[in-house]
């Protein structure tokens, strides 16, 4: 084969990579196929030890733990609980939306972003209106019907039991 029909094949790839419309790593195998190995320099760049969304998901976790930690073991005057509340809620939803959008699409990540927003989102309910216990049970109705619409479109259960199970529990602790 010349190498301009080999650059049009390469080039067809990357673009189908780029767009996901084959799974990346069908992408790489032809890559390599078509390029006879070359590429594997870049993949083993990609795969180095700073893989951002490895880092991503190591700290999504240490903010769920922080998060759990700060809200229920310290007493934190008002202003800071807040301004903690802003900072790890908007950075908890740009972590999962980045993670969700490179397609690395795991578990971890997801149920880690979910229970992090859940507990702020709690927290913030807790504060804003301590008197009213409705607005807690429709911010935790609310955060169970996110799960399970996450759950139907990227069609894990994991989500969609835990969103159900929510609503179930809520509902017996409401009208029991």
């Amino acid at each position: 084969m010349d190498d301009q029909r080999k650059k049009i094949i390469v080039n067809e790839i990357n673009y189908w990579k780029q767009n996901r419309m084959l799974p990346e790593h069908y992408c790489d195998f032809l890559l390599n196929l078509y390029t006879e190995g070359i590429t594997e320099a870049v993949q083993a760049a990609k795969n180095s030890q700073y893989d951002l969304p490895k880092i991503l998901t190591v700290f999504l976790l240490g903010l769920l733990s922080l998060s759990v930690l700060l809200f229920y073991f310290t007493e934190l005057s008002l202003i800071l609980q807040m301004t903690i509340i802003i900072l790890f809620g908007i950075s908890s939803l740009i972590s999962g939306i980045y993670l969700i959008s490179k397609s690395y699409l795991k578990l971890i990540p997801l149920l880690a972003t979910a229970m992090n927003l859940l507990i702020i989102t709690i927290q913030a309910a807790e504060i804003s209106f301590p008197e009213n216990t409705y607005i807690l049970y429709f911010v935790t109705i609310a955060n169970c019907l996110v799960w399970v619409i996450a759950g139907v479109k990227w069609k894990m259960i994991s989500f969609k039991i835990s969103g159900i199970a929510g609503i179930i529990i809520l509902f017996i602790t409401i009208f029991i």
